[in-house]
């Protein structure tokens, strides 16, 4: 991983840049559009300034789900930790007001600080109206009625309680079901053979690898964007400083269930 980090990124996957209507819901009025992002990283103390291209892709997100790198701690930072810091909050809001994100705490810095740290975070989030999923008291989230995303981690750098580390399945109730896996390995531009996109969920958008990965249809619909790789940092390596957004809209079908209507990967 190391020296992958510092050798700069690969070419892009050509995938990166798809707009796919599916025809069996093309009649139907979109009711819900969600938008998804990569890894929420420490700013450093630099600005977050947002493109136009980014803010016109999630201005109309009725939610945004990304997976929120980092931890509140007032311990001292040290290399390869991960410490958020509140000036994280004003950036989000910049995109979307924070009562309409959701975010993944089921990554390998979870443990960075502690389990107590860890507890923190979580409350932070929450007084900031951020709505978090993917610890092992809630590795699912329901975002509405019949939406939902659902969360956990492969990796842990740190021996630690409360993060979720496996699929505990996808909702046998009908509905949209979306999982969030914490998968892969750090700045590779193609999933491994062994990653099999979990069975049950319409969605899958996974995080872990800092570079944007594939976006793909497998079989029975079922849409896989195996990484967003980042979404925000604070860091200036070649290797950190790309990432993909998708966004979904979804309406109601015959049998009033939620489908994806148009998949947008930018």
């Amino acid at each position: 991983m190391v020296w992958r980090r510092f050798t700069g990124p690969p070419p892009r996957p050509a995938s990166l840049d798809r707009d796919l209507r599916f025809q069996q819901c093309r009649d139907a009025a979109p009711d819900r559009t969600i938008g998804f992002v990569g890894d929420i990283c420490p700013l450093f103390g630099r600005e977050a300034r947002f493109g136009a291209g980014v803010q016109e892709l999630l201005a109309d997100c009725d939610v945004v789900v990304g997976n929120f790198e980092g931890i509140f701690t007032d311990r001292s930072w040290k290399p390869f930790l991960m410490k958020h810091a509140p000036d994280i909050f004003p950036a989000l809001a910049q995109l979307r007001p924070l009562d309409r994100w959701v975010v993944s705490v089921a990554n390998n810095h979870a443990t960075d600080f502690g389990s107590d740290a860890f507890g923190r975070t979580l409350r932070r989030l929450e007084q900031h109206d951020i709505r978090w999923v993917g610890t092992t008291d809630r590795p699912r989230l329901r975002i509405e009625d019949d939406i939902t995303v659902t969360a956990w981690t492969r990796w842990l750098n740190r021996p630690g309680e409360g993060v979720a580390r496996r699929d505990p399945g996808a909702p046998s109730a009908p509905g949209l079901h979306i999982a969030l896996p914490h998968w892969g390995y750090e700045h590779e531009r193609q999933p491994r053979p062994e990653q099999t996109p979990p069975k049950g969920y319409a969605l899958i958008t996974g995080h872990h690898t800092h570079l944007p990965q594939p976006f793909e249809v497998h079989d029975g619909g079922q849409l896989v964007a195996y990484s967003l790789g980042n979404f925000v940092t604070g860091k200036q390596l070649p290797v950190l400083g790309e990432g993909a957004m998708l966004k979904v809209d979804l309406a109601r079908t015959e049998t009033d269930t939620p489908e994806i209507t148009r998949a947008r990967y930018r």
